[in-house]
């Protein structure tokens, strides 16, 4: 997975229903949005994807994401006719508004980056981000959004099951350490990158069965429950969380306390 960083330009392009987006994006976890990526051809779906802030301040980091698509050509932004540009389109898991809240900003991003190694207010979307900005750049930018509040619930794409949120509906503390695990990009990475996508329990891949559109689909368990530990602590992304399917997971929780992986794969047998 590559990391790419997207700019936004509200002299150039009205985001009109930003804060619509955002309170889509609020109550059930994810807006998507088509956005042009410049002359980049090489983003891929899956890649790790920041927004950025130009013009007039406040500017800076005001969403993230994932790639939900590669690039494909459509009719440019500005309507010009027979005009066309690149897009990808975008799964944004955080959106801040910068009219009413606080942006990851320059000073930020030079506390980051104190060589300047990356050039974090380009004209163009679509430029990568260099390796050696990235850990500090994902924790740090977590760490904000956390800080700042701007998690607001408890559901993630596909790493959360309906069963699963309306366990922890009641405490709002628990909510929130769940929202921390599972909104870690970086814990989620590192744990499909060793395991793999297919699900530890069932052996099922979504990829082999579905082809495309299956590819990187899996939910990622915790295998310490975290009701059980009650506050936040450092995840271990190899011994704490594991791949299962969607049906696996269910049934892992489909009692309290949960079932163990191995108690769920006697009961398969």
């Amino acid at each position: 997975m590559n990391t790419f960083l997207f700019a936004w330009n509200p002299n150039r392009w009205d985001w009109e229903d930003l804060q619509e987006s955002i309170e889509h994006l609020e109550k059930v976890g994810y807006v998507e949005r088509r956005w042009s990526c410049g002359n980049s051809k090489s983003i891929r779906k899956g890649d790790r994807v920041f927004l950025i802030r130009l013009g007039n301040e406040p500017r800076g980091i005001m969403g993230s994401g994932y790639a939900k698509s590669s690039y494909y050509v459509a009719p440019h932004w500005d309507g010009t006719e027979n005009k066309t540009t690149n897009y990808i389109d975008i799964e944004f898991d955080i959106l801040i508004n910068p009219k009413d809240n606080k942006l990851f900003d320059k000073e930020s991003l030079e506390s980051i980056d104190k060589n300047n190694l990356q050039q974090w207010f380009p004209q163009q979307s679509g430029i990568s981000i260099k390796e050696e900005v990235l850990e500090s750049l994902e924790s740090n930018w977590f760490n904000f959004i956390k800080e700042n509040k701007y998690i607001k619930n408890s559901f993630v794409s596909n790493d959360v099951t309906t069963q699963f949120k309306k366990t922890y509906k009641e405490g709002k503390s628990k909510d929130i350490v769940q929202t921390r695990y599972e909104r870690n990009p970086e814990a989620r990475k590192r744990c499909l990158k060793h395991f793999g996508y297919s699900c530890k329990v069932c052996s099922y891949d979504f990829e082999k069965h579905f082809g495309e559109i299956g590819k990187g689909f899996i939910h990622v368990h915790h295998i310490n429950q975290i009701s059980e530990i009650g506050k936040e602590y450092e995840v271990d992304p190899i011994k704490d969380l594991i791949p299962v399917c969607p049906n696996c997971h269910a049934m892992i929780h489909s009692k309290r306390p949960a079932f163990t992986i191995k108690e769920i794969k006697e009961i398969i047998k």
